[in-house]
């Protein structure tokens, strides 16, 4: 019954107010996973001795740790038939101008009144998890405009995509003037990405977990903010694919920007490139097995939504938080997921009467962070109650004497469950703290429990160290290069517009590179 039903379950069962908000929500609750994403979130202004209904924030909110993605999604009918220096302005400022401004709002009073946000226009339910200390937190402003998408077809013509153009140069009222591009719709330029009914569907398909996602919005707004370089970019959807094929240490970056240029122009033409490559399809290929990942993590979020997930014996439940638990599951990137994916997987199918299997391995994202996958079949003569409870004990002397194999571990994560081979499965999630130092009284326990549970005693086996590719096939990015300007170009308003005008024309109009 829904009286009964805890604040997490309540905020599962939102779904948007509007088509275009609930397939916002879909796609954010596959990417970011329902633990920790909220539709329709509400503050209590407006209401007046409990009476009321609150001020809708934001139509969807993404919570993870410290991040915190404010969306808003607006469709708003473009007029076809009047002349484009009536109708763009107009559009603007219903689509995107009302958007950045909601958002902005929405942040600011995020950050000074954290404890008045609710998942119900009546505000009877809290937002179920905790907003992060102001000061540590990262907040990214999304706008989600619909509309335009075949009114900006048309503009730009020549088979163009139609996506919406980025230019840095534009700031506020400077957009009435330029159809579908757009810089920083705020004053002051705080970032908001804008994107549209195409672009959204490709960024959140492309980055499918909140760190990916993070970590390009963190590097295009510092690429994008760059002092005194003007970016004039084909759409997001081009840059995302530059994003995607550059590489710097293992992580994705935007290519960098020559020393002494004033201008950089990326034309249109690389995502049909990246979308099409034979890389990019082996990728997809070789993560459909990370999604075991997600599964295990919104499998285990059910219990805790329902306020059922339990914890170790003797152990206090409301000292247990299930939520930073299956966050530092959710903190792995996709690339990351796979290969922690393969190992689970890998130790499921060990199966031995009578025989524990354990494989551990260090998070590919944070050398500071171990896994332990842990398999026991049940013995037939232990009942299932005592079966559970020696397979918890054992993985958490594994958790805590994996700092013996890893000694650069502060944080030790461990899942064990019965092998593919039994008939019934349970799964059993630790999450323990290894940056402390352990007092002689405590390691003597361990080293206990360690001999009790036959747990690292022997030589190092099944220890994995992680090594994998996000291209599983060489990749060589052969798309139409950046447009550069160096300093000793002319570089007035004038000039500017006039190179942007030109790059969009031969971006948007032109025929498109082959290869």
């Amino acid at each position: 019954m829904t009286n009964n039903k805890t604040a997490w379950e309540r905020a599962a069962e939102v779904e948007g107010a509007t088509d275009s908000e609930r397939a916002l929500v879909r796609l954010a609750r596959k990417a970011f996973l329902s633990l920790w994403s909220y539709p329709n979130v509400y503050s209590d202004e407006g209401r007046s001795g409990d009476k009321g209904d609150g001020k809708e924030l934001v139509d969807l909110l993404v919570v993870f740790g410290s991040d915190v993605l404010l969306f808003s999604d607006k469709h708003c009918a473009f007029q076809p038939d009047v002349d484009i220096k009536v109708a763009w302005p107009r559009w603007y400022k219903r689509a995107i101008e009302k958007s950045a401004r909601q958002l902005a709002g929405a942040e600011s009073f995020l950050r000074r009144f954290p404890d008045r946000v609710f998942i119900d226009k009546s505000c009877q339910t809290e937002l179920p998890v905790a907003l992060p200390d102001p000061t540590q937190a990262r907040y990214f402003l999304i706008a989600v405009t619909r509309g335009g998408h075949e009114a900006a077809m048309r503009h730009f013509g020549g088979g163009s995509s139609g996506s919406l153009m980025l230019n840095s140069m534009l700031e506020g009222d400077a957009h009435y003037e330029r159809p579908f591009e757009v810089g920083f719709p705020l004053k002051g330029r705080r970032f908001v990405h804008v994107v549209d009914e195409v672009t959204v569907d490709v960024l959140l398909e492309e980055l499918d977990t909140v760190p990916d996602l993070v970590d390009y919005l963190v590097c295009k707004e510092r690429y994008f903010g760059a002092n005194g370089v003007f970016m004039h970019v084909a759409g997001e959807e081009d840059m995302l694919a530059r994003y995607m094929c550059t590489m710097e240490n293992g992580r994705h970056v935007l290519p960098k920007v020559p020393p002494g240029a004033e201008a950089v122009i990326l034309q249109e033409g690389d995502w049909r490139f990246y979308r099409s490559s034979p890389q990019r399809e082996a990728k997809r290929e070789a993560d459909q097995g990370s999604y075991m990942w997600d599964a295990l993590i919104e499998y285990q979020a059910s219990f805790v939504r329902a306020g059922t997930a339990i914890g170790l014996p003797e152990t206090p439940p409301e000292t247990i938080d299930h939520e930073r638990i299956l966050r530092a599951l959710a903190a792995e990137r996709r690339l990351t997921r796979r290969e922690l994916a393969g190992h689970f997987r890998f130790a499921l199918s060990r199966s031995e009467p009578g025989k524990k299997f354990a494989r551990m391995t260090l998070s590919g994202d944070d050398m500071s962070r171990a896994y332990v996958f842990l398999t026991v079949p049940k013995p037939q003569e232990m009942d299932y109650q005592g079966y559970r409870e020696m397979r918890t004990a054992a993985l958490l002397a594994y958790c805590h004497g994996i700092k013996v194999r890893f000694p650069s571990a502060d944080e030790a994560i461990g899942i064990a469950s019965e092998p593919f081979s039994e008939k019934v499965a349970s799964q059993d999630f630790l999450y323990v703290d290894l940056s402390y130092d352990m007092s002689p009284e405590e390691a003597a326990v361990l080293r206990g429990a360690m001999e009790e549970f036959d747990v690292l005693q022997g030589p190092a086996k099944d220890v994995l160290y992680y090594g994998s590719h996000e291209f599983p096939m060489p990749f060589n990015f052969r798309a139409p290069n950046a447009y550069t300007y160096n300093s000793g170009a002319p570089m007035n308003r004038a000039e500017r517009r006039r190179m942007a005008r030109e790059a969009r024309k031969e971006a948007k109009r032109a025929n498109r590179q082959k290869f």
